[in-house]
Formats: C-alpha cells, sequence, structure tokens
C-alpha cells in the first residue's frame, strides 16, 4: 500500500532568477504472506523536499541548480522469501534467488547542477553533473544454506555516486543538405562504503555511456538516419567474495522512411544492426579457490521491420 501527498509552487524572482520548491511525503507499507509463509509486514515513510533555481545568463545561456531527496521503494519481487532455485550447478556463482520481506527502501540526497547554451536557430549544449548520497542502499548478499548458495538483497548501509554528461544537438547545412548531429555521453561513479575496494561500486550502474546520431531530411519527402549507442564494461563486487562484470555494448540502429503524402509514408528500420551480444561474468574466490560462471546473451538480436504507416 502506498500513500502520497505533495505540495509545489513556482516563482519568478527577478528577470534573471526563477524558483522552484516543493515537498513530498509518501507512506509505504507492505505484506507478505502465503500458505508455507509466515506473515510479514514492514512500513516507511520519507518527506521529500524539491529546490530548484534557474539563472538567466547573457547570451542566452542557463544555469541550473536542484536539491532534492529521493526514496526508491524494493520491487516486490524482491521482498518475497520464496526460494527461486537454480537447477544448474547452483554454486556461489550461480546460486539461489531469495526475497527479503525486511528490506527497507533507499533514501538519498542529491545534487544536481546544469549549464545550457542554444546553438544555433535549433541546437544546444548542456553540461550536467550530480552528486548523491544514498542511505540503506540495496545488494546482494550471499550466503550458505546447507548444500545450497543463496543470494537475497539487503540494505548495506551508505553509498556516494557521482556523475557528468555532455549534450549536443547541432543542425548542419551543408550545399542545401540539411543534417541534424547528436551526441551525447556520461560518467558515473559510485561506493559503497561498507564494501572494501576495489571495485566496490553499485552493481547496476554503468560507468560509461556515449550516444551518437545523425539524421537526414531530404527536400522530396524521404528521411534516413542512425544512432549508436556504446556502454563501457561495469565490475563490481558485493564485498563477500563476489565479483559480477558486465561487458561492453555497442547498439546501432538505422532507419529509412518515404512520405507519399499527407497521411501515408513507408519505413524501414534495422534494430541492433551490429548483432552484438554481451558478455557477463560473476566471480567468487574464497581462500578454498575460485568459481567462474560466464555467459553470452543474445537476447538483442538484429531485426529488421518493414511498414506501411497512414495517419489518422
Amino acid at each position: 500500500e502506498r500513500l502520497a501527498f505533495f505540495a509545489q509552487d513556482e516563482w519568478t524572482i527577478s528577470n534573471t532568477v526563477e524558483g522552484y520548491a516543493g515537498v513530498r511525503w509518501e507512506g509505504l507499507r507492505t505484506a507478505t504472506d502465503g500458505a508455507d509463509l509466515a506473515r510479514v509486514a514492514t512500513s516507511s515513510s520519507v518527506a521529500s523536499p524539491i529546490l530548484q533555481l534557474l539563472w538567466k545568463l547573457p547570451e542566452k545561456n542557463q544555469l541550473r541548480l536542484a536539491l532534492a531527496r529521493t526514496y526508491k521503494a524494493p520491487l516486490t519481487s524482491n521482498l518475497v522469501p520464496r526460494r527461486y532455485t537454480i537447477n544448474n550447478n547452483n554454486g556461489p556463482a550461480n546460486p539461489d534467488a531469495e526475497g527479503n520481506p525486511a528490506l527497507r527502501p533507499e533514501l538519498s540526497w542529491g545534487l544536481d547542477v546544469a549549464w545550457e547554451r542554444p546553438l544555433g536557430k535549433d541546437g544546444s549544449a548542456t553540461l550536467s553533473a550530480y552528486a548523491r548520497r544514498v542511505s540503506d542502499v540495496m545488494t546482494q548478499q550471499l550466503y550458505r544454506d546447507g548444500a545450497s548458495w543463496v543470494a537475497r538483497p539487503i540494505n548495506n548501509g551508505a553509498a556516494d555516486v557521482a556523475g557528468i554528461e555532455v549534450d549536443l544537438k547541432s543542425p548542419v547545412n551543408i550545399k542545401a543538405l540539411a543534417f541534424e548531429l547528436r551526441f551525447n555521453t556520461g560518467c558515473n561513479w559510485s561506493r559503497v562504503r561498507k564494501v572494501p575496494g576495489p571495485d566496490n561500486t553499485l552493481a547496476e550502474q554503468v560507468p560509461f555511456t556515449a550516444n551518437g546520431g545523425i539524421d537526414y531530411r531530404g527536400a522530396d519527402g524521404w528521411e534516413a538516419g542512425a544512432n549508436l549507442n556504446v556502454r563501457g564494461a561495469a565490475t563490481s563486487q558485493a564485498g563477500d567474495g563476489v565479483t559480477d562484470h558486465l561487458g561492453r555494448t555497442a547498439l546501432l540502429d538505422l532507419y529509412w522512411t518515404r512520405k507519399f503524402d499527407a497521411q501515408w509514408r513507408a519505413r524501414v528500420s534495422v534494430a541492433n544492426a551490429l548483432h552484438r551480444g554481451r558478455q557477463a561474468s560473476t566471480t567468487y574466490r574464497d581462500s578454498d579457490g575460485t568459481v567462474v560462471t560466464r555467459a553470452l546473451s543474445w537476447d538483442g538480436m538484429a531485426s529488421i521491420r518493414v511498414g506501411l504507416e497512414r495517419t489518422l
């Protein structure tokens, strides 16, 4: 059960400064029970203030500053204590999965700063950075129950998270050829305080991302474009001998459209044109040796789609 209230207001402080302030209260109550499960109930609540300021600088530049407290509730599947058994070679690098009904939400204080600048008529450039302090961060705990290895989510103290991002968008005109170029890149860092380094990072955090795209609009009603997304490799360890690694990925999407009239057009698109899989591995080390599980995922297979679209 979830209940939330919020109040907000915006105001103009001066000709160059605008402000926004708000507060949100949210309460969460969960209960888990079943035919073979003892009932477990937990409740939590948090008040989240938000403050944002916008400075309008010369030459249409803008500077944004935001301070906020955020609230991340656990997934329902992470609260159910029923065990999901791994029948394929259970081990410390391939454990059973179990929820934790006592799991508490993550709370964080965050500061965001962004500088924005227009580029020409329709282009823009943005440089932004953020910093977060997370409490009750959720990580995985590995333990042994008889002959089986089991992993479950737990609250594991505080974590520090930070990142920086650059975003560019600019139209280009060369000898009557109209292009639009897009580029975005970001770097992220994190540190779980209770886990000794190195690689004491959040498991779901990607350290580096980059996106590049180009769109072309022809004068006779056809358009074409491409977008390339690259995600860097990520390594994290939870402090109990387990290290997870996700390999680098590259995803290329292509499209072509031809407009016949105001309502009809044809579209051809190719998703994951590079047909790249994703490599992942889990390593467990203790005094008795090392166990490694490796996997190659091909769920993002290349695909082509041809369609005829009509605007209603």
